[in-house]
C-alpha cells in the first residue's frame, strides 16, 4: 500500500497558547491570563481570542450561566426571607414568629448539636447556666417565649450564641468545646453579615450576648444597635408608650410584644452606653426617654426583676452621659467654678437616684433576688462616683493640683473603698433553702455570680481594685487602713479564685495588682523601719517597688477601656502643705 503524499495528509492545526507580546518576542509564554512575563513588566496581556478551543468556549458560557442561575436564586430566597421575616410593625406576625420555626435558606448554618459539635444533654445543661445568671446581665430576653424549644426553632446562631456562654461559664475559657463553638459563632456572624437584608431579632439577641464576652465587644454592641435601628425598634417604644397612656382595659398581646421589642431597644442601648461611657467615645444614640417614661415601663404588667435592673442601669447611664457632657464643655473653658457646680449637681442626682430605686426593689423584688439587686445596685452608684470625680479630675490635669482637685481625688479614693466593701457583701440570711453551716459563711453575693459576668464587669472589678490600692498609697493613708484595703483585695481574689474556671485576662491583672501592692507595701513598711531605727537618713522619695507598681497600667484599661485615674503617679501638693508636714512626701 503506497504511502500519502505531503500534500494529502490531514494538516494538524497546533493551539496558539502564547500571549501575542511572547509570541513577538518569540519568548515561552506560561499561558497564564495575564502571563507572567506581561505582569512582570506592567503591560497589557493579549491573546488571540479567535483561534480559542470550541469546548473552552461551550465551558466558559455554561459557567456563565450556572453564574445567572445562582444569583436568580438567591434573589428569590432573599424575596422570600423579605416576605416571611417580621417588621416591629406588624406586632401579630412578630408575636406569631415568637413559637413557630422562621424560614431557612439552604445557607443557613445547622445548630451545634445538630452538627455534632455537642450532645444534646450538654446544650440543655450549658443553656439552663445561661439563664441562671448572664441573661440578668444581659436583659434582651423574654423567659416565656425564649425558652429551649422556642430558640432551637427559630434560630442556630442564638442557640449556639446561649450554650456558648453556658459552656464558657460551666467549663471555662480554656474548654476545647468552648474555642469550637466560638469558631462557630464566628461562621454565624460571618453569614448574617454577607447574606443578611433584613435583620431579625434573633440576630440582634445573639450579637448583644457576644458583645458582652469578647475583646470586640464595642464593635458587636454598634452592630447590634444599627440592626435595632434598621427594624425600628425605637418605634415600637413610641407605639407602646401610646398604648400605655391609652389603656383602658387589660393588655393585650400585641402589648405584651411591643414591651418585648422595647426591653431589647433598651437592652442593646444600655449596652452601648456601658461601652461609650468607659470606652472613651460619646454614645453613637441618644436615648429619647425621660424618669417618668421609665416608671411607665417598669410600672408595667409585663416588667420582671431584670427589667427593674435594666431600666435603673438605663436611668443611671443617662445621668452619667449628661455630666460627662457638662465636663467636656467645661474643659474647653477651664472653669473651675461651674466644673464643681456640675460635679455637685451631679453627685446629688445620682444620690437621689439610688435611694429612689432602693426603694423600689425593696417594695417589687422578691426576697431571694433583693440582696443582689440591693448590691448591684450600691455598686453601680459608687462606680459613677468614682468615673465622675475622676473625670472632673482629668480637665486641668495634675501636674499642680488645686485643692478642688486634691479634694477630687480624695472622693474617688472613698468611693472605691465603699465599691470595695460592697464587692464583699453578704447576705444578711441565705437565700438557700439549706443555710450554710456557722463555720462556712455564705459567699459575697456579688462575687458569686461573677462565673456569668461579662468582660466588662470583669474589667471594672480588676480596675476598681487596682485603683483602690494606688490612690491609698498616694494619699499615705495610715499604714494600718493599707494594710486592710489589701486584705480585703486579697479576699476578692480568692473569691474569684474559687468560682472562676479557667483563664480570664482580667482575673491575672487583679492578682498581679495585689502582688505589685504587697510588694510596694513591704517596701515602704522597711524603710520607715530603717528610718526610725536610725540606720538611714530622711525617705525623700519613693521605692522601686512603689514605682513599679504606681507605673503598671494593664493594655486592656489602655486600649479597650478608657478608665480615668491611671495616669495618676503622684498627687503634688500645695507649697503651704509642704511646710505644714514635710514628712508626709514621700
Amino acid at each position: 500500500m503506497s504511502t500519502p503524499t505531503l500534500s494529502e495528509r490531514p494538516r494538524k492545526r497546533r493551539a496558539i497558547n502564547a500571549c501575542i507580546l511572547c509570541r513577538k518576542s518569540k519568548v515561552r509564554c506560561d499561558g497564564g491570563r495575564p502571563c507572567q512575563r506581561c505582569t512582570r513588566n506592567d503591560t497589557e496581556c493579549q491573546y488571540f481570542d479567535a483561534v480559542r478551543d470550541g469546548n473552552e468556549l461551550r465551558i466558559e458560557r455554561l459557567e456563565a450561566e450556572v453564574e445567572d442561575l445562582k444569583a436568580a436564586m438567591h434573589i428569590v430566597h432573599m424575596s422570600e426571607h423579605c416576605a416571611s421575616n417580621t417588621s416591629p410593625h406588624d406586632h401579630r406576625s412578630v408575636a406569631g414568629s415568637a413559637s413557630e420555626p422562621q424560614w431557612k435558606s439552604p445557607s443557613m448554618k445547622a445548630n451545634a448539636v445538630q452538627a455534632g459539635l455537642v450532645t444534646w444533654t450538654q446544650a440543655t445543661c450549658w443553656y439552663q447556666s445561661f439563664f441562671s445568671g448572664s441573661n440578668y446581665l444581659i436583659p434582651v430576653f423574654c423567659t416565656s417565649i425564649d425558652t429551649l424549644e422556642s430558640v432551637v426553632s427559630r434560630s442556630p446562631f442564638l442557640f449556639d450564641c446561649i450554650i456558648s456562654v453556658g459552656c464558657r461559664a460551666e467549663e471555662g475559657c480554656n474548654s476545647s468545646t468552648y474555642h469550637r463553638l466560638q469558631s462557630r459563632l464566628r461562621e454565624h456572624l460571618t453569614d448574617v453579615l454577607v447574606t443578611t437584608q433584613i435583620p431579625s431579632l434573633e440576630m440582634i439577641q445573639a450579637i448583644t450576648v457576644m458583645a458582652g464576652y469578647t475583646e470586640n465587644g464595642m464593635l458587636l454592641v454598634a452592630l447590634a444597635l444599627r440592626f435595632a435601628m434598621q427594624l425600628r425598634l425605637e418605634d415600637a417604644v413610641e407605639q407602646l408608650m401610646d398604648k400605655i397612656s391609652t389603656r383602658m382595659a387589660p393588655i393585650s398581646d400585641e402589648e405584651k410584644q411591643l414591651y418585648r421589642l422595647a426591653r431589647v431597644w433598651h437592652g442593646v442601648c444600655n449596652f452601648e452606653l456601658f461601652f461609650a461611657l468607659d470606652g472613651g467615645k460619646m454614645p453613637a444614640t441618644n436615648l429619647r426617654t425621660t424618669s417618668r417614661r421609665v416608671r411607665a415601663l417598669v410600672n408595667h404588667p409585663s416588667r420582671t426583676s431584670t427589667d427593674i435592673r435594666l431600666l435603673s442601669q438605663v436611668e443611671l447611664n443617662i445621668l452619667r452621659s449628661n455630666a460627662y457632657v457638662s465636663i467636656a464643655r467645661h474643659s474647653r473653658n477651664l472653669d473651675e467654678t461651674s466644673l464643681r457646680s456640675t460635679v455637685r449637681d451631679t453627685a446629688i442626682e445620682l444620690s437621689l437616684w439610688l435611694e429612689e430605686w432602693s426603694t423600689l426593689i425593696c417594695s417589687d423584688t422578691a426576697a431571694p433576688d433583693r440582696p443582689r439587686a440591693m448590691t448591684n445596685l450600691r455598686i453601680q452608684y459608687e462606680w459613677a462616683l468614682i468615673t465622675l470625680y475622676l473625670k472632673a479630675l482629668s480637665v486641668f490635669g495634675n501636674l499642680l493640683m488645686t485643692d478642688f482637685q486634691r479634694e477630687m481625688v480624695r472622693s474617688a479614693k472613698e468611693a472605691a473603698v465603699r465599691h470595695l466593701q460592697h464587692l464583699l457583701e453578704t447576705p444578711s440570711t441565705p437565700s438557700s433553702p439549706n443555710p450554710l453551716s456557722p463555720t462556712q459563711p455564705p459567699p459575697p453575693t456579688y462575687l458569686s455570680t461573677f462565673k456569668w459576668a461579662i468582660d466588662f464587669v470583669w474589667a471594672k472589678c480588676a480596675f476598681s481594685v487596682l485603683l483602690v490600692l494606688k490612690l491609698s498609697l498616694l494619699l499615705r493613708d495610715p499604714l494600718p487602713s493599707i494594710i486592710l484595703l489589701l486584705r480585703d483585695a486579697h479576699q476578692v481574689l480568692e473569691e474569684l479564685h474559687k468560682i472562676t474556671v479557667g483563664h480570664i485576662a482580667y482575673f491575672q491583672i487583679l492578682q498581679t495588682s495585689v502582688e505589685k501592692c504587697e510588694g510596694a507595701l513591704r517596701e515602704h513598711m522597711a524603710r520607715l523601719q530603717q528610718t526610725h531605727g536610725g540606720e538611714g537618713g530622711e525617705m525623700t522619695g519613693r521605692g522601686n517597688a512603689e514605682d513599679d507598681f504606681q507605673e503598671y497600667a494593664p493594655s486592656e484599661f489602655v486600649f479597650e477601656w478608657d478608665f480615668p485615674g491611671l495616669n495618676l503617679r503622684h498627687v503634688p501638693l500645695g507649697w503651704q502643705d509642704l511646710f505644714v508636714d514635710l514628712d508626709s512626701v514621700l
